[in-house]
């Protein structure tokens, strides 16, 4: 039966540049072949996989982290733009409560991949 997502993939132009914002949000890098990159996530892995096309704005992905605020500060640091998704992807200073509970804030990949990172309650 099924127990979990074992990976996503994620269909990027330049894996190199897609590499490199990943380490600077925090994924654990987990190893690479051919043009492609595994990063971990729990117990999901992320995969970067080469390609002509991607999917952007199409694929959004929610992350739980601890301390949403730590995250945020974390991204801030690195030279990333956290964004509100739902102010047509504007730029914020600290993280949105929505109106349904969730603390978070978003950012995009080079392909424009959509991540959420969001309290855990």
């Amino acid at each position: 039966m099924l127990e979990s997502i074992h990976h996503i993939v994620l269909f990027c132009k330049e894996t190199e540049l897609s590499k490199e914002w990943y380490e600077k949000v925090g994924f654990t890098y987990v190893n690479g072949f051919d043009g492609m990159h595994w990063f971990k996530l729990g117990g999901t892995y992320i995969m970067l996989h080469p390609s002509d096309t991607t999917n952007p704005g199409m694929t959004a992905i929610h992350a739980g982290v601890h301390n949403v605020e730590e995250m945020f500060q974390h991204v801030v640091s690195q030279g990333l733009e956290p964004l509100d998704h739902q102010q047509d992807s504007k730029r914020i200073d600290a993280p949105v409560e929505r109106p349904w509970g969730d603390v978070e804030f978003e950012l995009v990949d080079p392909d424009g991949h959509q991540w959420a990172f969001t309290q855990i309650k």
